[in-house]
């Protein structure tokens, strides 16, 4: 029984990292007054009650002194209450206890970013040399569109498959940018273009690649919503191949493989879509949705329900 309450806790926590790479924490012996005070931190959480999260918290804290996943909630509860130094408080806690993990280095990062306080200033509080903590923070960084510090973290990591994948993505992103940069600046030009004049010539080269990939998605919405999955896979690989960082094209390919029963090729391209994503909350809700559909099929429940408290706005 403890082993099953200890294992839905913490998939109800959230922590990917953590269930995937710490099978330890499923073992460990928790009493009944920890886990009832543990339950109602995360109720009283999930309809806001801030203050009473804290203060379910700190019971747990009090009977676990040394758990870093407690001190992470409460970090998570101080920040939902404005109670920034409180909250860089218990995040310093947790990842002092586990400084490789991604989701506590964050806790701290939002903590610091709400007291205005930068990337400097988180530097001289983890154990920077730990090279995980770097790569996470690189990590961060990049979901949080900070890509000139992302590559500052990055450029000097050392050289393994991470290093290159996230200089990729940055690599990517920044050209992303650039394009929507250039077409925003240009979009009200209504010269027409001539073999003499380079900039009308890269103007339209931009506007065409831009309603190439709009009919792309504009196709593959609607092959989505007829549910032909050998069509929208092709189709989808096709858009990709072209655009290879457009988030939908990836979450309309995730589509596609769930739809043919292929769940782990499904998860793995929504999580690429996922890396893409810049601003797009709904797009965001539809990828959780889709990846949560695809750990259901796999008989897997608490991931599911993992991304499926990501979604913001419920249908």
């Amino acid at each position: 029984m403890a082993f099953l309450a200890a294992t839905f806790m913490f998939a109800k926590i959230g922590y990917a990292q953590e269930i995937e790479n710490s099978a330890d924490v499923f073992l460990e012996e928790y009493s009944d007054e920890f886990q009832e005070a543990f339950f109602e931190g995360i109720k009283q959480k999930s309809i806001e009650n801030h203050d009473r999260a804290v203060n379910s918290f700190l019971v747990c804290q009090k009977l676990e002194p040394n758990n870093p996943a407690v001190a992470n909630e409460l970090a998570k509860a101080y920040i939902e209450n404005k109670q920034y130094p409180l909250a860089q408080e218990q995040a310093e806690l947790a990842l002092k206890g586990n400084p490789g993990n991604m989701w506590y280095l964050q806790s701290l990062y939002i903590s610091l970013k709400k007291q205005y306080k930068n990337v400097d200033d988180l530097k001289e509080i983890v154990p920077y040399g730990n090279n995980t903590l770097k790569e996470n923070l690189a990590h961060i960084l990049y979901l949080e569109n900070n890509y000139n510090e992302a590559q500052n973290i990055a450029d000097d990591l050392k050289d393994s498959p991470f290093k290159t994948d996230i200089n990729a993505k940055l690599q990517a992103a920044n050209a992303q940018r650039s394009t929507r940069s250039f077409s925003f600046s240009t979009s009200g030009s209504t010269a027409k273009p001539t073999k003499t004049t380079t900039n009308s010539a890269q103007v339209t080269t931009t506007s065409r690649n831009s309603n190439s990939a709009y009919n792309y998605k504009s196709r593959l919405q609607f092959i989505v919503k007829q549910k032909n999955y050998v069509f929208l896979e092709s189709t989808a690989k096709e858009a990709i191949e072209s655009y290879p960082s457009q988030p939908y094209f990836y979450y309309a390919l995730g589509v596609a493989y769930n739809g043919k029963r292929k769940h782990r090729d499904a998860i793995e391209t929504l999580k690429t879509a996922l890396d893409y994503l810049l601003d797009d909350i709904r797009l965001g809700d539809d990828i959780y949705r889709e990846i949560a559909a695809a750990y259901t099929a796999m008989g897997n429940p608490a991931k599911a329900n993992m991304y499926l408290a990501k979604v913001k706005f419920k249908r």
